[in-house]
């Protein structure tokens, strides 16, 4: 359960994180949802080896549950952000915060629901190799934030001489 819920933090402080630089153009560059999409299935469709076939069965799959995702929390957010800048009460703080545990059991039971579509495309094993794929392209994508290399050309390389010629 533990795992599930750091999960679903990097995958929420990852999208939170992009969509954020939607709106924030750098040196000429908009952020682009679909360039976005594009190095995520290149970079999980490789380090999960995945056929042709595999990724075209699975990916459709997996961007709807991430848009799915994205609108439940882009929800919850929105309802935080109209309470800053107020003062409220105990009473109102506390359905703020269940606001946001919901959300985030509401994503947990939509990841669920989604193992049953994802096997329909793809292998238990390779659905597992998906998400260690996922998880390290989060990782990936917040080093990379933090270092400002939007445009990263070196997508796939470590680069830091760390687990050289391990699979994750």
């Amino acid at each position: 359960m533990k795992k599930l819920f750091l999960l679903l933090i990097l995958t929420s402080v990852t999208l939170t994180a992009t969509m954020a630089q939607e709106k924030r153009p750098e040196k000429g560059k908009r952020f682009s949802p679909e360039q976005f999409q594009a190095k995520q299935r290149e970079f999980i469709t490789e380090k999960a080896r995945l056929t042709p076939e595999e990724a075209n069965a699975f990916f459709p799959i997996y961007f709807e549950l991430q848009k799915e995702k994205f609108r439940i929390e882009r929800e919850a957010r929105s309802k935080v952000a109209k309470g800053r800048g107020q003062a409220l009460t105990d009473e109102e703080c506390t359905i703020l915060l269940t606001g946001t545990a919901d959300a985030k059991i509401k994503t947990a039971e939509l990841e669920k629901e989604y193992i049953a579509k994802y096997l329909n495309a793809v292998s238990p094993k390779k659905l597992l190799d998906i998400q260690r794929a996922e998880r390290a392209f989060q990782g990936h994508m917040i080093k990379s934030m933090a270092r400002g290399e939007r445009g990263n050309k070196e997508f796939h390389k470590r680069g830091d001489g760390k687990n050289e010629g391990k699979r994750w």
